[in-house]
């Protein structure tokens, strides 16, 4: 090999460098250039405002004590998500699951179509959803921790600095109370920022955690911190420094409500300038599936799914790798939201009510039935889903015997899943 040839490699390993670098690394690289500008000038406005004591770590260099104490304590938010963003990358890259389909025994054969469409399917979401961690999560969790490091060190700033500093041209008597909404704001920012931790862990632990949890988090913590400003500017009014103590609570209680206290004070602002009042969408709708709770249609809603219809044609691997439900209950609310669109609200009650039949898998099994039970029974049939005629009932079910949504959700159903085995990396050859 020629000095030519170590040339030539090292400059095309340089240009692969860069070139993943200008795909992946300018945005984490300009995201952590602002985190840390944030955290030297924090540091800076404080060392000649506050602390007399100093330290000297390693002997390289002195900072006083307080002000460095306090951009940790800045520095602190950004560091603590990314930590937990490890953990999302570090359990996900585990949950490689495959799909083998197979036919139940009890039903209809499947078509080999079927299967080879449920597959791919299987295999693409799989794909969506290890794309979006990968792609999606450190972004999202770089800006919910600048954003809350900035929150902090505009607070602390805002508490510690002189007025004279703040306000240069207000005059002689430059105002105060700015100290009290600046306190508020700063209750509100930790409060929010350690309930908004709390959810995080625990979805985390019920391996719940997508880069939507983050981004919610962000709006959550973003609106507590607007809301928080906004009482207390219109609340506080009065300079006495024991007003520190309401506006500390006042702040805590804006951060325990949430969005709730969001959603107060924008509906009192609408009803003052005489605006429409919105309306928040309780998911209620989804409440007609049985199996589907308060918390399970709020964890529905996060996936983009408010109603009936949306539940029925969702894909169950989207579902199945973007949540921690199983696979045969998500195919059981499918099952039920299919049989509501695809027969009426009405129609669905009268077949579970009368017929014991929970979802479209069972009607369609009844539909292939139809034409060879006695008249008796399809005339009870006809009159229990208050068709006109036998001719109406036929039409239906022969457009859900062949219907490819219920066959795939029966692939699903009946399919078994086994999980793909990780080669220990102190095992893989050199």
């Amino acid at each position: 090999m020629t000095a030519s040839d170590d040339k030539n490699r090292a400059r095309d390993g340089f240009y692969r460098l860069l070139s993943v670098a200008m795909t992946y690394g300018w945005a984490r690289l300009m995201a952590f250039m602002a985190w840390f500008a944030l955290l030297v000038s924090t540091y800076a406005s404080l060392a000649g405002v506050i602390g007399d004591g100093t330290v000297s770590p390693l002997g390289f260099v002195t900072l006083k004590t307080v002000p460095l104490l306090l951009a940790v304590l800045v520095a602190l938010p950004n560091v603590m998500l990314h930590i937990v963003a490890r953990m999302i990358l570090f359990r996900f890259s585990r949950r490689n699951f495959n799909l083998q389909c197979r036919d139940d025994p009890h039903e209809h054969p499947l078509s080999a179509e079927t299967k080879a469409r449920c597959e791919a399917t299987w295999a693409y979401e799989r794909g969506r959803a290890q794309m979006r961690y990968e792609s999606g999560l450190l972004p999202q969790v770089g800006v919910f921790g600048l954003l809350a490091s900035a929150m902090l060190a505009f607070c602390v700033l805002g508490i510690h600095l002189p007025p004279a500093q703040l306000f240069p041209n207000i005059g002689e008597a430059p105002p105060t109370w700015h100290v009290w909404v600046a306190w508020t704001v700063l209750s509100t920012a930790t409060t929010s920022f350690m309930l908004s931790v709390g959810r995080i862990l625990v979805r985390i632990a019920g391996y719940d955690a997508t880069t939507r949890t983050f981004a919610d988090a962000a709006r959550s913590f973003g609106l507590c911190v607007v809301s928080g400003g906004l009482l207390a500017c219109l609340t506080v009014s009065s300079t006495d420094p024991k007003s520190a103590q309401a506006s500390i609570a006042m702040g805590i209680a804006v951060g325990l409500l949430g969005d709730r206290a969001f959603i107060a004070v924008s509906n009192r602002a609408a009803a003052m300038l005489g605006a429409e009042i919105e309306v928040a969408d309780s998911g209620i709708g989804l409440r007609v599936i049985e199996g589907v709770g308060a918390e399970d249609s709020q964890r529905l809603q996060e996936e983009n799914i408010g109603s009936v219809h949306a539940l029925a044609f969702v894909p169950a691997p989207r579902l199945f790798f973007n949540s921690s439900l199983n696979l045969q209950r998500i195919c059981d609310w499918q099952d039920q939201a299919l049989m509501f669109v695809y027969v009426g609200e009405s129609r669905a009650k009268a077949l579970r009510e009368q017929l014991q039949i929970r979802g479209a898998i069972d009607t369609q099994r009844l539909g292939r039935q139809f034409d060879t039970m006695p008249a008796e029974v399809q005339q009870q049939v006809v009159v229990s889903l208050n068709f006109a005629s036998a001719t109406h009932a036929r039409q239906l079910f022969e457009r859900l015997a062949n219907d490819p949504r219920i066959d795939e959700l029966r692939a699903y159903r009946a399919a078994a899943l086994s999980l793909e085995p990780i080669a220990d990396l102190q095992q893989r050859p050199a």
